[in-house]
């Protein structure tokens, strides 16, 4: 019996904002099927943990998901440590390997940061998502795969396609279903059920029971947390070793100076993804854009304001 929403997602995604709804819902329909899955967000928005949640809820629970951070590949290994090799077939090839798609058979697997792989392997890896199957660096024939994939990324993929750096017909392929988690600063009323979550948590791990004082929330609620769920994990973790008693004050909580630079980027970013995603979904329906956002329709032509100029769909 498939578990429901709420099951797949009470230990991994917390959130009572309309986009966390509309994600929880997105999941749980995602996890009743076989297709790819194209996850958009900013770094620390939990892209990896809505991929687990899918593959958890899925008929493939209980084979591996296994996950690759694309920008970590070495450009000379990439394809024998995914598609694996035949003994002799290169420099220190000593054994036949299988890569690691071949390990995910029957499981699902993950492709984090999928707008870092070259053009070469782009090609590849379309045949792959076409075709289900994988050949070994030196063998001349196919292993045939049941995998399940899942990609993620925090870049704007779709400006990579129009500046030809990604191919269009691998975005096709990678988001049959796609998704866009919404940075923390667009869903404030996340931020406490977070909080109380990760105070729960590390509560049973530390085996004390840890409390908060209200200035303490207010300051981590008036936040706007450019890294996002990830920062908001560290800022309490520092918080946990600076308090006393187990109760972290105000003073406890510090943020990290993020140079204006990096500001404006992610902000920049944020738009685009915004825009570009939900936008297009919503069929340029500002306000219903707004409403699966999570934010009013202000706030999203405000954030619209910084976007690029030339982009004709913004106007």
């Amino acid at each position: 019996m498939r578990q429901s929403a709420d099951q797949i997602l009470e230990p991994l995604i917390i959130g009572k904002s309309a986009a966390i709804k509309g994600l929880m819902s997105f999941i749980e329909k995602a996890a009743a099927t076989d297709s790819s899955v194209l996850i958009l967000g900013e770094t620390g928005v939990g892209k990896e943990l809505a991929a687990r949640a899918i593959h958890l809820g899925s008929k493939r629970k209980d084979r591996p998901l296994i996950k690759i951070n694309c920008g970590e590949l070495n450009e000379n290994l990439a394809e024998s440590e995914l598609f694996g090799h035949k003994k002799g077939a290169f420099t220190g090839a000593s054994m036949d390997r299988s890569g690691l798609i071949e390990a995910a058979d029957g499981g699902t697997f993950l492709f984090d940061e999928i707008c870092d792989i070259g053009p070469s392997l782009q090609a590849k890896l379309l045949s792959v998502i076409e075709d289900r199957e994988v050949r070994r660096l030196g063998e001349d024939y196919f292993r045939r795969i049941d995998t399940r994939f899942m990609f993620a990324t925090n870049k704007d993929i779709y400006r990579l396609v129009a500046k030809e750096k990604f191919r269009q017909d691998l975005l096709y392929r990678i988001s049959v279903l796609k998704t866009y988690i919404p940075p923390l600063r667009a869903r404030m009323v996340d931020i406490p059920p977070l909080i109380r979550s990760i105070i729960e948590r590390e509560s049973l791990r530390r085996a004390f029971e840890i409390d908060i004082t209200k200035g303490a929330l207010d300051k981590l609620c008036h936040h706007s947390f450019p890294g996002n769920v990830r920062e908001l994990e560290n800022v309490l973790l520092r918080a946990f070793d600076l308090s006393s008693n187990g109760r972290i004050q105000e003073d406890d909580i510090s943020f990290d100076v993020i140079p204006k630079t990096s500001q404006k980027i992610t902000k920049s970013k944020y738009s685009m993804d915004t825009i570009i995603n939900i936008l297009l979904k919503c069929g340029g329906n500002k306000t219903k854009a707004a409403k699966q956002l999570g934010i009013s329709r202000v706030h999203l032509y405000r954030l619209m304001s910084f976007e690029n100029k030339d982009h004709d769909f913004l106007k």
